[in-house]
């Protein structure tokens, strides 16, 4: 074997393997590729991930890659958009029915599920918003999404009983503040089991709940 392709394919510390795409339509292709540049992207960073490093794993050339998405920041956008998206569909999914905390054990469960199941995705998506990346934007407003959606839990509280904005505006602010911290901290600790990281979620969020009520009414 060549040193060029044992450099090429050496795995980042998370370590990617081959996603054997040759041969599979694009429908099929097309996400197995993503998955691959998650893993690289999260392992990487953004500046250092290497489009022939994605390709190789994602067993195509590196000019088939550019003609699916067109640049590594195309290749990036797809990542995040697929990946926030699932995120932002399984808050709105998430059960709202029930008393308020039952409502909050229901997205702190749905949020946290996703973190520990695409802890890659997690990374990209948020680990590194502070950084000057190019679609530093989309990933933000990825977040206003999360943000609207926490906001819309806490309006909708059983007999009119909900927030109010402000508070329910500054509250939704501070629980996904918390629930990043939380997260970014659970991703290296995954030896905590999620139904401890979800009761000590749960709690914080019925806690900043409790002290804003005063200020909604």
């Amino acid at each position: 074997m060549s040193a060029r392709r044992t450099t090429e394919e050496r795995e980042p510390s998370r370590g990617p393997r081959r996603a054997g795409t040759r041969g599979v339509p694009r429908s099929v292709r097309e996400p197995l590729i993503l998955d691959v540049a998650g893993r690289v992207f999260a392992a990487d960073g953004y500046e250092r991930a290497s489009m022939d490093r994605i390709a190789a794993l994602a067993d195509l050339s590196k000019p088939m890659l550019y003609a699916y998405f067109g640049s590594k920041e195309g290749l990036y956008s797809a990542y995040i958009q697929r990946t926030g998206g699932e995120l932002v569909q399984r808050l709105v999914a998430a059960d709202r029915t029930g008393s308020r905390a039952d409502r909050i054990r229901a997205v702190t469960t749905e949020f946290l599920s996703f973190v520990q199941g695409q802890g890659d995705g997690w990374r990209v998506l948020f680990a590194e918003m502070t950084a000057r990346r190019p679609l530093v934007e989309l990933v933000a407003r990825l977040r206003t999404q999360i943000v609207t959606e926490v906001r819309t839990m806490l309006e909708g509280g059983a007999q009119g009983r909900g927030l109010v904005p402000p508070a329910s505006q500054g509250v939704a602010e501070a629980i996904v503040g918390a629930g990043e911290a939380l997260a970014n901290w659970w991703v290296e600790h995954p030896e905590v089991p999620l139904e401890d990281v979800a009761d000590w979620y749960a709690g914080l969020t019925q806690a900043a709940i409790s002290a804003a009520v005063p200020a909604a009414h």
